[in-house]
C-alpha cells in the first residue's frame, strides 16, 4: 500500500483532517497552467493541503466536508491567520495578500499527545511515520538543535523554496523518552510532534520580516503640578480593550516566530496601562485566554482568547463571550 493511501485511510478514520482528498479547484488548475506551483510536501498526504495553493481550495473543502468553518483574523502586510478545529486539534493557515497559503500547520491536541486518547494517538503515530516517509521521498532532512528541549526537523526540496517541518518539545512532557537533554533520532521517532507544517519558505520569511515593530514604551510622565483626576469608566474600558488588543497582536507574532503562544504576560514584553491588570487563564503553547481588569472598575472585565482553549473565557459581570481574537467587555 502506498504511503498516501495509508494517510488517506487514517484521515477517513477520523484521526487526521476532517475532509478527504479533492481534485483541486478550477483556479488551482489555472494556476498550474500559468506556472504557479504548490509545495511537494503535503499534510496528511492530501493534495489540497499544501503551501502555495489558493486559500479558497481549503475553504471550499471545509464548506463541503466540515460542520465548522475557517475563522480568519487580519495580520500585517494584508495577510490573514485562518483557523479550523479538526478532530486531532487545530488547522492553521497563513494566507498572504494574494490569497495564497504560505504556511499550513496543524497541532495535535494534548489528549492525543499525552496518551489520554489512546486510539487517536496510535493512528496519529502512523500518520506522522508515513508523513516522514513521504517527505523523505521528496526532500532532504535537516535537524536543528538550537534549543535542545525543542528540536526541529525540516525537510526542503532541491530548490529550497518548499519546506515541511516537525516541531518537538521535551519541556514539561512526561511522555517524552529522555536519555539526555538532547533527544536522539530514535527518541524523536517515538515521540509525537507538537506541530506539523508545510511552508513556502521565502514567502513566509518575507512575511515575518514585515511584522511591525511593537509600539515604543511611552516615556515616564512628568509630575504635574495639579493632581491628575482618576480615569472615567469609559477611559478604563478603553484601556482594557487597548491592552488586550496589544496582547492579541503580540501573541500572534510569537506564534508565527516560534510556533507557539506565550504562557506568561511578562514574556510578551508589554507594558499595561496604569492600573490595568492582565491575567492569563490556564494558558498553553497551543492557546491562551486573557482577562483585563482595573481596581477602579470592580466587577467589570474584558476578555480575549485564541488557539486551542478548553473553555473560552467570558466577562465577569455579563458573561459575554466573543469569537476567536475578539475583545469583549462588560458595560458599566
Amino acid at each position: 500500500m502506498r504511503v498516501s493511501d495509508r494517510l488517506v485511510m487514517h484521515c477517513a478514520a477520523g484521526a487526521a483532517a476532517l475532509f478527504v482528498i479533492g481534485c483541486g479547484s478550477a483556479s488551482d488548475i489555472a494556476d498550474r497552467i500559468a506556472g504557479h506551483r504548490a509545495s511537494p510536501f503535503a499534510l496528511y498526504g492530501r493534495d489540497d493541503m499544501r503551501a502555495g495553493l489558493r486559500f479558497e481550495t481549503l475553504r471550499d473543502a471545509a464548506k463541503k466536508e466540515s460542520v465548522k468553518q475557517f475563522e480568519c483574523l487580519p495580520l500585517w502586510a494584508k495577510a490573514q491567520r485562518c483557523t479550523l478545529p479538526i478532530e486531532t486539534g487545530i488547522l492553521v493557515a497563513i494566507v498572504d495578500s494574494a490569497d495564497r497559503v504560505i504556511r499550513l500547520a496543524t497541532a495535535p491536541n494534548s489528549l492525543i499527545r499525552r496518551g489520554a486518547n489512546v486510539h487517536g494517538q496510535l493512528i496519529m503515530r502512523d500518520v506522522v511515520r508515513d508523513t516522514r516517509a513521504a517527505w523523505d521521498s521528496v526532500g532532504t532532512l535537516h535537524r536543528y538543535d538550537n534549543d535542545p528541549l525543542a528540536p526541529q526537523l525540516l525537510w526542503t526540496d532541491r530548490t529550497h523554496r518548499w519546506g515541511g517541518t516537525l516541531w518537538y518539545s521535551r519541556a514539561h512532557r512526561a511522555d517524552v523518552p529522555r536519555s539526555s537533554d538532547a533527544a536522539t533520532d530514535a527518541e524523536l521517532a517515538m515521540t509525537l510532534p507538537e506541530s506539523l507544517a508545510v511552508t513556502d519558505l521565502p514567502a513566509y520569511t518575507l512575511f515575518a520580516q514585515r511584522q511591525p515593530a511593537p509600539p515604543p514604551v511611552p516615556a515616564p510622565r512628568r509630575l504635574a503640578v495639579a493632581p491628575v483626576p482618576p480615569p472615567t469608566p469609559d477611559e478604563i474600558l478603553s484601556m482594557l480593550r487597548s491592552d488586550l488588543r496589544a496582547v492579541s497582536a503580540a501573541q500572534e507574532g510569537a506564534l508565527h516566530t516560534t510556533g507557539e503562544y506565550k504562557t506568561r504576560f511578562e514574556q510578551l514584553q508589554l507594558t499595561p496601562s496604569p492600573g490595568v491588570l492582565v491575567d492569563f487563564i490556564q494558558p498553553t503553547i497551543e492557546g491562551y485566554s486573557a482577562v483585563a481588569t482595573h481596581p477602579d472598575l470592580p466587577g467589570i472585565s474584558c476578555v480575549v482568547y485564541a488557539g486551542d482553549v478548553a473553555n473560552p473565557p467570558s466577562t465577569r459581570k455579563l458573561a459575554r463571550r466573543g469569537a476567536v481574537g475578539e475583545v469583549v467587555c462588560d458595560q458599566p
